[in-house]
């Protein structure tokens, strides 16, 4: 067992937490921990050095904490920059950007406090955290590791940076996720732009992005639509699967309940499996030694218009489904908008659908 290095004797005593009741203000800063136990509304900057503990809901226009956030309730703030994790009881609005991970050096840069004048012997950092605050930042071991983020409503925001894990019991509805460092789980995705994440992405629904969506490895409990999509290991989806562009599987395979359609390549280090058609209108490629299933859940009479395969060349290894050649994504597109038959998934999600409408 790896023993902690002993603080040192020479550091301050910390500085005892703030504690109150309700916070309201046009700006708020502590080098050292905070709890309030009710809402907090600051106009302008919140700055906390050590942990901020909420029994409430935050409202802010920029919320800098460089330990850990927690929230019961939900955020509404401009920007939000936090240095180890944040845990919400509710739904987190942020206009602009959500960063975690954030270093103390980074964090009082940004706040411009490397511009005041100290004395020689004193350090810019030291005005954003007390010094053993930031020794025991150093130590910590946290249990899901540094930079997660952990809702129990949804995440809304422009841009996402993200150093460790984002789940997510709600939808994740962003602008663009410049960086998942671990793995990325919400009831939806829906980003604008582009969506990288590390590890996992899992959906309990649908993922839609405009951009490219890159993963260690996707897994879709409904649909997948993106510009391009790219992962290390298997992409997997119970509905479609489409992209404008490529699809890549770099080392696994790709597997979806109805079609894969890509207006480019689509490439898989292993089985290319489709319940019904497979199209990539500039070349389809496996593994040496696998090969490409389509209409897998129709009968062999239904291949033709339904369980197809289609590029620009006939692909080797076709092992189910029949070529049909010149078939494009608009072609999928338009059999789509005629379907009247919905996989058991899609049904048990419409009577829910018409349920809440009522």
């Amino acid at each position: 067992m790896t023993r902690r290095a002993a603080p040192s004797a020479s550091l301050p005593a910390a500085p005892e937490p703030v504690q109150a009741k309700t916070l309201k203000r046009k700006q708020f800063s502590s080098t050292g921990d905070v709890h309030i136990l009710g809402d907090v509304t600051i106009t302008t900057q919140l700055i906390v050095g050590g942990d901020l503990l909420i029994d409430g809901d935050l409202i802010a226009e920029e919320v800098f904490c460089l330990g850990k956030l927690t929230v019961t309730g939900d955020i509404q703030v401009q920007s939000l920059y936090i240095g180890q994790t944040l845990d919400a009881g509710g739904n987190i609005d942020v206009e602009f950007l959500v960063k975690t991970g954030c270093s103390a050096e980074w964090m009082a840069r940004v706040l411009e406090l490397d511009q005041r004048k100290l004395k020689t012997e004193d350090n810019f950092i030291d005005l954003l955290v007390h010094p053993a605050i930031l020794a025991r930042h150093a130590q910590s071991e946290l249990p899901g590791g540094s930079g997660d983020i952990q809702g129990l409503g949804y995440l809304s925001c422009a841009d996402l940076d993200c150093q460790g894990n984002l789940q997510l019991d709600d939808d994740l509805d962003a602008a663009e996720v410049q960086f998942v460092g671990g793995h990325l789980a919400a009831s939806s995705i829906y980003v604008s732009g582009d969506c990288n994440c590390q590890g996992e992405v899992f959906s309990e629904t649908d993922i839609v992005t405009g951009g490219s969506l890159f993963a260690g490895e996707i897994v879709c409990q409904g649909n997948i639509a993106a510009g391009s999509i790219g992962s290390q290991g298997d992409i997997s989806g119970w509905g479609s699967i489409r992209a404008k562009g490529e699809i890549s599987s770099l080392f696994g395979e790709i597997h979806a309940g109805r079609w894969i359609a890509s207006g480019a390549t689509l490439y898989a280090a292993k089985y290319i499996k489709a319940g019904e058609s497979v199209i990539g209108e500039k070349g389809i490629s496996c593994g040496k030694d696998y090969g490409i299933f389509a209409g897998s859940n129709l009968p062999r009479s239904a291949w033709a218009k339904q369980g197809m395969i289609s590029a620009d060349s006939k692909p080797r290894l076709i092992l189910s489904g029949e070529f049909v050649e010149g078939k494009k994504l608009r072609h999928i597109d338009a059999l789509e908008k005629k379907r009247d038959q919905e996989l058991d998934w899609e049904m048990a999600r419409r009577v829910k659908r018409e349920m809440l409408a009522e």
